[in-house]
């Protein structure tokens, strides 16, 4: 059943091409970038920014910030005079390419009849672009004053991946707290997104005519279509961009948590913020990997469900942000022992205690729905979450 809609930005929701746009973006970035420091090479500057985004991350910084880290390395500046630089380079770069955007047809009516169904919608875009730039982006589409009735805005400062990395959408489904299967992402490009996206375990609704939401809208017009997309049958594919999508979801709320947030409950029987870090780094070794290796070790063996701790769970440790760091490396290594698997491992037996007959695959397949539970649960005490779908 589908909870979320993702609607792309660029030529979708946004009447532009998106390369046009692109184009016309890093001229002016580079423009002003030069008029800025002086040097004669700024749009490579850029460019070099832009590609690692797809360079081996530790998922903790996001886009922005690595974006950051490498024009000050090109320019052989500190961070922070790059960082204060920034802000009105995108905002003028922006305004200098509004000339290639306008709205999509019935793009208002689209998100107004989802909304009144009571779903949750998000808007995706590329993330090399600040929050500030999206939302210039939704006045420009006439969607400005929805802004605050989105689930989540995509942008270079809250995701950790580049768009056609499938991780990009399992962190972004992370992030909104629904299923891959409960979410439909309408865009324009089927190699760029749409395929990324399916490598997850997302829908997809191609804009063919765009910027033209008339099909899409008459779709979601009648009666029951949520229920008209099933879901995808598991495949071991989904899982590696999952796990790191879980990843920088996860630490994407913890940069927003302020010193006195760690150890405050929103109730007496919820979980305080380190608990939940506790809880996933004391699980993923003790309970996700040993699970895994015992289905390869074991032949159809039997696995028992532990009972889930209480509220009262002792805090592991003082510093959370070592229990975070702790925990990426731990899934940094079920991602090397997933690496390493045949694919007839994947179908394994095993008989668990609560899932009956089950497999390797849909063990791990429960690791990640294990992370978006805690994920969620992180979001809705920090209060940056929609109620829950």
């Amino acid at each position: 059943m589908i909870k979320a809609i993702l609607l792309d930005l660029d030529n979708s929701v946004l009447d532009h091409p998106g390369h046009q746009f692109a184009a016309s973006f890093r001229r002016a970035f580079a423009q002003h970038l030069e008029e800025q420091t002086g040097i004669k090479s700024a749009d490579s500057v850029l460019r070099r920014a832009i590609q690692k985004l797809n360079d081996r991350r530790d998922f903790v910084s996001s886009n922005d910030e690595v974006m950051t880290s490498s024009i000050a390395a090109d320019l052989n500046a500190s961070v922070s005079d790059i960082q204060l630089k920034l802000g009105a380079l995108y905002q003028s770069s922006c305004e200098q390419a509004r000339s290639a955007a306008g709205a999509a047809l019935d793009a208002r009516q689209l998100v107004e009849t989802l909304l009144d169904q009571g779903l949750a919608v998000a808007v995706v875009s590329n993330p090399v672009y600040r929050e500030a730039a999206i939302a210039q982006g939704l006045q420009w589409a006439g969607l400005g004053d929805f802004i605050e009735s989105f689930a989540f805005l995509s942008s270079s400062e809250n995701m950790h991946f580049a768009k056609d990395d499938p991780a990009f959408y399992a962190e972004l489904i992370a992030r909104i707290g629904i299923e891959p299967d409960e979410a439909l992402l309408v865009g324009d490009k089927r190699q760029n997104d749409h395929l990324p996206a399916e490598t997850v375990g997302l829908h997809t609704w191609l804009v063919e005519n765009a910027p033209d939401f008339g099909p899409l809208l008459e779709h979601v017009q009648c009666a029951g279509w949520q229920h008209r997309h099933s879901g995808s049958p598991l495949r071991e594919t989904m899982l590696k961009p999952q796990f790191l999508g879980n990843l920088g979801a996860l630490f994407g709320l913890l940069s927003e948590v302020k010193e006195q947030q760690w150890h405050q409950k929103p109730d007496p029987n919820e979980w305080s913020i380190v608990q939940i870090l506790c809880h996933l780094a004391e699980t993923e070794t003790a309970v996700h990997q040993e699970r895994l290796q015992k289905i390869l070790r074991v032949e159809n063996p039997f696995i028992r469900a532990l009972p889930p701790p209480g509220p009262d769970m002792p805090t592991c440790s003082d510093r959370p942000r070592e229990v975070a760091e702790e925990f990426r490396a731990k899934r940094l290594s079920t991602l090397e022992l997933i690496a390493e698997l045949a694919p007839e491992d994947w179908l394994r037996p095993a008989r668990h205690s609560i899932f009956g007959l089950t497999n390797l695959l849909e063990m791990a397949y429960f690791t990640a729905q294990h992370d978006r539970l805690h994920i969620s649960q992180l979001c809705q005490t920090l209060g940056k979450c929609l109620d829950p779908i």
